[in-house]
């Protein structure tokens, strides 16, 4: 009755594994790519006692083909996926992201018996820029209709989506798929790019303002996982990940700023953000591609545009997060870095 846990190593990924062994769910199997960061599993794991410890398994291995990826899935009976490029060219995003999930799902659907998947998505597949400001995104949302205009991650959760969900509508995978707003930690805390850009050069571009920020704690996404796990229909269904009560983008950045200090913030009227789009996608016309291509007005409207979330659904469902809001916020930014 084996977890596979793919991103084990990461800052989501790593939590999840230590409350599925806290749990004690699995054993749980982690996925080591060579030359893997293991620090945050480690730190993760480290105060679990010898017995717990004993139900984790460190498989050296990759899933950048089929047979790597049937390797890893032996015995597995459910698979949490959460690796995917955040970094890197588009290509390497790309590359991270849906040829790994490929060969993943392909070895999946070649087994007698698939395991099950609880697919890690994104906030990035929903097409916000059409709606209007103050409208609610929830899973109700249509899904992005040009995938091509936002930023390569979130053009490839999207096609990773859709690639789970045709094998789950083809094959029958069972599939749940949970789709995080911005997590956060006392290991990140930095704000995200909803929040604006910065600080370099001491310097923050406040492009969100007092737009809500759909937060969701580490600790609460995590136990999102565990609970869809145990509970979700495995139907295709999909969630939202986001704690109640959000707080503001400005107000998230005052208390960033209070921890990590000594940097201006810069706001950014959204009507000057919107001339200011429109302005870099000329000069990047006219300059042939040479000068970068940081702001569309797509990218401006689908990120930094007013709109209020819900994760209702997940709550519907009987999920209660182990940290309420105020709890959340405490632990980011009290605790060490």
């Amino acid at each position: 009755m084996t977890l596979l846990v793919t991103g084990g190593t990461g800052f989501l990924g790593a939590t999840l594994v230590r409350r599925l062994l806290q749990a004690g769910d699995g054993p749980v199997r982690v996925l080591l790519r060579p030359g893997s960061d293991a620090r945050l599993l480690d730190a993760a794991c480290a105060g679990l006692s010898a017995d717990r410890l004993a139900r984790l398994e460190r498989h050296p291995g990759t899933l950048d083909s089929v047979a790597d990826a049937m390797a890893a899935l032996q015995g597995v009976v459910l698979v949490h996926h959460l690796a995917s490029a955040m970094r890197g060219s588009p290509a390497d995003v790309f590359r991270g992201t849906l040829a790994t999930s490929r060969h993943l799902l392909d070895a999946m659907l070649a087994m007698p018996e698939p395991p099950r998947v609880v697919l890690a998505g994104s906030f990035g597949v929903y097409g916000t820029a059409a709606l209007p400001p103050g409208a609610q995104v929830d899973e109700t949302t249509p899904l992005e209709t040009s995938p091509a205009r936002r930023d390569a991650y979130s053009h490839a959760k999207l096609e990773q989506e859709r690639m789970f969900r045709d094998a789950q509508l083809r094959h029958g995978l069972g599939l749940v798929v949970l789709r995080p707003g911005v997590i956060h930690g006392p290991t990140r805390r930095a704000p995200s790019n909803r929040v604006g850009m910065g600080p370099k050069a001491r310097l923050f571009f406040l492009l969100g303002g007092d737009n809500p920020l759909p937060l969701t704690h580490v600790e609460n996404c995590a136990e999102a996982f565990r609970f869809a796990a145990a509970h979700g229909r495995f139907d295709g269904d999909a969630y939202d990940v986001v704690d109640e009560a959000p707080i503001t983008c400005r107000d998230y950045l005052r208390r960033y700023r209070r921890v990590g200090g000594g940097f201006l913030v810069l706001p950014v009227p959204r009507p000057l953000l919107m001339l200011a789009s429109s302005l870099n996608e000329r000069l990047h016309r006219l300059s042939r591609g040479r000068l970068p291509l940081l702001f569309t007005r797509y990218r401006s409207l689908s990120t930094w545009k007013p709109q209020r979330y819900s994760g209702e659904r997940l709550r519907a469902l009987g999920f209660r997060p182990p940290l309420d809001p105020a709890q959340a916020l405490a632990d980011t930014f009290t605790a060490l870095p």
